[in-house]
């Protein structure tokens, strides 16, 4: 009696080749991204360095102050006159400190709001008309800080920084803002809109500073340094008996929230320049 034949066991399918890993000399791998802990953010924006802000920002504080503004066309008959205040912001975003302009009769700008990103090594500015229609626009030097002795025999500064809108309503509606700081008392609000390829200018915000113009050599403020800014300091303030300088309302306005914190940063940096 022949035996019967056991049925055949099925062959078990190949196995899926393996991708062997792909190598990048000079670079690792990163792993993938873990799941956020429960109740954390999934995503949270990286800390701004400080320090890196103003190191930036301190060259072009010659803006600081109030300002007699004008603009090269007409309006009506007459130029569009308003008088702009720049003064620092250090409450809004301690981290992210501005330079912020306030102006109630400005044509295009009631307020724009200036600051830098260490990030992407631009300057930002932010615009809000009179309507509370926002621009951005980020940019930077086409002509870097000059300083130079002028006709008066003082020290000067001279710079350019060309911002261009980031993101605008229209593509029809595109500007770009040139901030031309001429000397320590004269600066231009250059400002164009795209044509086809290129950007073309309609209007120039000339302005002239009203009052005396600042100092800008470090040897020049000695004990008025203003303890935020670094800056020429204009106003004095006090504490723990000791009197300090802050060189604009914004300034004033931080150190009155936390005179301690701003005295002992302040301290701790002439320390390090080696001031007594």
């Amino acid at each position: 009696m022949t035996a019967a034949t056991a049925p055949a066991t099925p062959a078990s399918p190949p196995a899926a080749p393996v991708a062997a890993p792909t190598l990048k000399l000079g670079a690792v791998a990163n792993p993938a991204p873990s799941a956020p802990a429960t109740g954390e953010a999934a995503t949270s924006a990286p800390k701004v360095d400080r320090n890196a802000v103003m190191t930036a920002m301190k060259p072009i504080q010659t803006i600081l102050g109030t300002w007699e503004g004008k603009t090269q066309k007409n309006v009506g008959d007459f130029k569009g006159l308003d008088q702009p205040t720049w003064v620092w912001d250090h409450k809004t975003d301690r981290d992210q400190p501005a330079l912020v302009m306030k102006s109630d009769k400005n044509r295009y700008f009631r307020e724009a709001r200036l600051t830098y990103v260490p990030g992407e090594d631009k300057f930002q500015l932010t615009t809000t008309d009179a309507d509370g229609h926002k621009r951005v626009f980020e940019g930077t030097f086409t002509n870097p800080v000059e300083e130079y002795i002028g006709d008066d025999n003082r020290p000067q500064k001279k710079f350019k920084i060309e911002l261009t809108e980031l993101t605008p309503m229209s593509v029809r509606d595109q500007w770009q803002v040139v901030l031309n700081q001429q000397d320590n008392n004269r600066y231009l609000f250059e400002l164009a809109e795209k044509k086809g390829m290129r950007f073309l200018r309609f209007d120039t915000l000339a302005n002239q500073r009203s009052g005396t113009s600042f100092a800008l050599n470090d040897s020049d403020y000695k004990e008025r340094t203003c303890v935020i800014s670094g800056g020429l300091g204009t106003t004095p303030v006090t504490f723990n008996g000791k009197t300090y300088y802050v060189c604009c309302s914004g300034c004033k306005a931080a150190f009155d929230d936390e005179p301690a914190r701003w005295v002992a940063e302040f301290e701790a940096k002439q320390k390090m320049k080696g001031t007594p």
